[in-house]
């Protein structure tokens, strides 16, 4: 917040100074915001407008920049069929939407002078926003990117537009009247897709904005018009006065000196300058020509790294430093992996450091413990997208048999390993048979298959409460039953993921 805060005085202050009006106008403005505003959403339950409020400080003139903190409350309504709703009130609401906004606007004048004035304008800032339950006090919980639960909460960019109306009764008062719409990006957001696709996005805002206008800088008397005294010229001599009376006297005027000239301001004469054209700045020895201590072809003086090693050669940038291509803080003169990944650690060598051995260098890896041989994602963390489908476990049961085989169970390893990482993840065990046999015997055998199963997981560390068992029998064919490959398809257990 400080951040934007900072950039907001600077865009006012650079505005102020190439978008002032004339000298007797005001040049700054201070105000009070009020208003109605409203989260649009695409699905019930919609919020309704309720009052927002604020404050804003600037400049004016024909582009005006305000910089502005707001904050607005709104409550969900049950009744309401869209996004047009009035002043529903905590009681009937579930939800609680609840904002406050930083952020600069630019506000152009289609007509500058009268008192009143059409405008455009855009913006951009941030909004700190949450979604709160109905008690006003708890964050409610959705879904994040790595499909973890996450507070309903971010501090998000945002970008704006307008359309309004200035209406200044008096030099120093001015009323704007605005209508605005401020789209929320998403920059800032960890929410996951599905979050993010039916959250609402758009927030609009119909405003007043009472402001005092301060700053007048009274213009300069031109120096055209000042009156300089004259000095009266001394009166001629009066005829028949001795000559003595009236000689002036004249002042000494020393010959003019030859002029020496410095062409490139070196400090050494042109007559002496061996290098009468040395860039600004340069240092120079005694006859003019610039001085390259570590002869890296960038003269001292305009040499940022004057200790330039003579390995350098050939990797030197404009300011006379060495070139390091992937900014890992090894030159690419020294550096084995010139070309490495922007943000990685590196050893002395500049190549990325992968404590871990999971391929994602440390400095990019968001999980740098992970453990060795285990499947991960682009952020280096255990790839979960296996979960978002059903696994199939084919198992070679001997017939009647109920008992797990040993290839299976090595086949099952690396599942089981991110099973006992995973902790947040419950799972249901389904067992299916073939047609071998009567549909109850079948059925009995499918749930005991899926309990030793289970039986089997709890063994190697998985919680029991985390396992639920079905054994479905002769139903969901995969293939057909007229074969032994078809039969052994369709003998088989599948495991239906859910995270908490």
């Amino acid at each position: 917040m400080r951040t934007v805060a900072v950039i907001c005085l600077v865009v006012c202050l650079a505005a102020n100074a190439v978008y002032a009006e004339s000298s007797d106008q005001p040049r700054y403005r201070i105000g009070l915001i009020g208003g109605l505003g409203n989260l649009r959403t695409p699905d019930k339950p919609h919020f309704t407008f309720n009052y927002l409020w604020g404050f804003s400080a600037g400049t004016t003139g024909r582009l005006a920049f305000t910089a502005s903190l707001t904050g607005q409350k709104n409550y969900s309504s049950s009744t309401a069929s869209g996004n047009f709703g009035f002043f529903a009130v905590r009681d009937d609401s579930t939800l609680i939407f609840q904002s406050l906004r930083l952020g600069i606007d630019g506000d152009y004048a289609l007509i500058d002078h009268g008192s009143l004035r059409p405008t455009v304008g855009a913006g951009v800032g941030y909004a700190f926003w949450k979604i709160l339950a109905a008690d006003g006090d708890t964050v409610i919980q959705t879904l994040g990117d790595r499909s973890d639960p996450v507070d309903f909460k971010a501090a998000e960019l945002y970008l704006s537009s307008s359309l309004g109306l200035e209406y200044r009764p008096r030099t120093n008062v001015s009323v704007h009247l605005k209508a605005c719409a401020d789209y929320l990006t998403g920059i800032g957001t960890s929410f996951s897709e599905a979050t993010d696709k039916n959250r609402g996005q758009v927030v609009m805002r119909a405003m007043v904005t009472l402001s005092w206008l301060f700053g007048v800088k009274r213009s300069q008397p031109d120096l055209a018009d000042l009156s300089w005294p004259v000095t009266e010229k001394p009166k001629e001599r009066e005829k028949g006065k001795p000559k003595a009376a009236a000689a002036a006297v004249t002042a000494y005027q020393p010959p003019a000196l030859p002029v020496e000239h410095d062409a490139d301001g070196d400090g050494v004469l042109d007559k002496h300058d061996r290098s009468p054209n040395t860039p600004a700045g340069a240092v120079v020895d005694e006859q003019g020509r610039p001085i390259d201590t570590d002869r890296d072809g960038i003269a001292d003086g305009l040499d940022d790294c004057p200790d330039t090693p003579p390995e350098a050669a050939g990797y030197i940038d404009l300011f006379g430093c060495p070139v390091d291509s992937d900014f890992d803080g090894v030159p690419d003169f020294r550096d084995s992996c010139a070309a490495g990944p922007v943000g990685a650690i590196v050893d002395t060598k500049g190549c990325p450091l992968d404590s871990d051995g999971d391929k994602v260098p440390d400095g990019l890896d968001d999980c740098p413990g992970t453990e060795a041989g285990l499947d991960v994602d682009a952020r280096g963390c255990i790839d979960v997208s296996f979960l978002r489908d059903t696994v199939r476990i084919y198992v070679n049961y001997l017939p009647g048999s109920f008992e797990v085989d040993e290839r299976t169970k090595a086949r099952m390893q690396p599942l089981i390993r991110k099973l006992l990482i995973l902790t947040n993840v419950t799972f249901e065990i389904v067992a299916y048979t073939d047609n071998v046999g009567t549909p109850e015997a079948n059925e009995l055998l499918s749930q005991k298959r899926a309990n030793r199963m289970r039986d089997w997981l709890q063994t190697l560390g998985i919680a029991r409460e985390r396992m639920t068992t079905v054994g479905r029998g002769e139903l969901n064919f995969l293939d057909t039953n007229d074969t032994a490959e078809g039969r052994a398809k369709n003998r088989r257990l599948e495991l239906i993921f859910k995270t908490q």
